[in-house]
């Protein structure tokens, strides 16, 4: 197994990746909002639509996720030549930070879940450029965080998992895979279908919270696992 690089910044990307946890956890912002959506049938990123009062801090708040996830994978270039899964972390976390910019950039221009007028020009195609791009820049970032949970159980499993910290971290990585995925195919079915298969929710907070976990426990699992 190759050793970590002397040079590679443990403690300041430690520190960006916890905060991009953080700023990620919008799951904080709607308590401290007073839960102004329906947790059963709305999504997370409608905080960010521009008709909620709630629009300029999500924004910030995926804003600064995204950038700190960027310079999460150009701290980690170090350490990139390890072995391909590695490389591939460091990849998709920048994936992952992209996407969840541009949500920022492009957000709704309504919440579906709070008004019958916008679910209406959603359901009949008048929604227009502002949806289709953050559906593009959400699924982006969705395959981001699922690509980075199935390399970082790549990278622990190759390592030994690294104790019991490590197996926690793994565990958290499968978990955000596993349910991105799931939401992933739900939110497929239900636009071929046209037709509401399952309230999502509650499934995309579990998932949410899921990756703020795995990103705020990240670095110190693989280090362990590294070093053992």
């Amino acid at each position: 197994m190759l050793a970590v690089p002397a040079r590679f910044p443990y403690r300041l990307m430690r520190g960006v990746l916890v905060a991009a946890g953080v700023l990620y956890c919008s799951l904080l912002l709607e308590l401290v909002a007073g839960y102004p959506l329906d947790v059963h049938v709305s999504f997370l990123s409608e905080l960010g639509a521009l008709d909620q009062p709630t629009s300029p801090y999500a924004r910030a708040l995926d804003l600064g996720a995204g950038v700190l996830l960027l310079l999460a994978a150009v701290l980690g270039r170090p350490a990139a030549r390890m072995h391909r899964d590695v490389l591939g972390l460091l990849i998709s976390a920048a994936v992952f930070g992209a996407g969840t910019m541009f949500d920022a950039v492009f957000p709704m221009s309504c919440a579906p879940s709070a008004s019958a007028a916008c679910r209406e020009a959603e359901g009949g195609g008048q929604a227009g450029a502002a949806l289709l791009l953050h559906e593009i820049t959400s699924t982006v970032a969705g395959l981001g965080s699922v690509a980075v949970g199935i390399f970082a159980v790549l990278v622990l499993r190759r390592s030994g998992w690294g104790g019991r910290w490590g197996k926690v971290v793994a565990a958290l990585a499968a978990g955000v895979a596993v349910t991105q995925a799931w939401l992933g195919i739900e939110t497929g079915q239900e636009v071929l279908t046209g037709s509401d298969l399952h309230p999502p929710g509650i499934l995309q907070r579990v998932s949410v919270g899921l990756v703020c976990l795995m990103l705020a426990t990240l670095l110190p699992g693989l280090r362990q696992a590294f070093t053992r």
